[in-house]
C-alpha cells in the first residue's frame, strides 16, 4: 500500500465517484472486522486476572464489549445485505464521504478501488505497546 500525504489522497480520490453498493459493501465487511477485533479483545479479557472484589459496574461495563461485538456483527450482516439491495449505478462524490474519515486504513479499506487491507488474526510474538 502506498501512503501518500492526505492532501495528495484527497487529489487522488476528489476526482472520481464511488458506487454506493460497493461502499456499502465494504462498509459491511469493515463491520464484521470490527466485530472479529472486538471479540478477541473480549477473549483477552476473558483471560485476564482481576481483583478478588472487582466492582460491579466494572464487570456491567466490561459486558458491554459482547454487546458492541454483536452489534458490529449484526451491523455488518445488515450493510452486506442493503448493498445487495442497491442500484449499481448510483455514486457518490469520493472527496465529501472519504475526506470525513482520520484513519487512512479506513479510508483504503471503503475505497472499491483499493485492496482491503486486513488486521492479522493474530500478532506475531513481540513487545506490546500500551497507548
Amino acid at each position: 500500500m502506498i501512503n501518500l500525504p492526505h492532501d495528495l489522497m484527497a487529489q487522488a480520490i476528489e476526482r472520481r465517484d464511488l458506487p454506493l453498493d460497493a461502499l456499502a459493501a465494504r462498509v459491511g465487511d469493515e463491520l464484521d472486522t470490527l466485530a472479529r477485533l472486538s471479540a478477541e479483545v473480549q477473549r483477552a479479557l476473558s483471560m485476564c486476572h482481576f481483583a478478588e472484589h472487582t466492582d460491579i459496574e466494572a464487570i456491567r461495563g466490561l459486558q458491554g464489549i459482547d454487546r458492541i461485538t454483536q452489534a458490529l456483527e449484526d451491523l455488518g450482516r445488515l450493510m452486506a445485505a442493503v448493498s445487495t439491495e442497491m442500484p449499481q449505478d448510483v455514486k457518490l462524490h469520493a472527496v465529501p464521504l472519504l475526506s470525513r474519515l482520520r484513519l487512512h486504513e479506513l479510508v483504503n479499506n471503503l475505497d472499491p478501488e483499493q485492496a482491503r487491507h486486513t488486521a492479522p488474526v493474530e500478532e506475531e510474538v513481540g513487545d506490546i505497546q500500551w497507548f
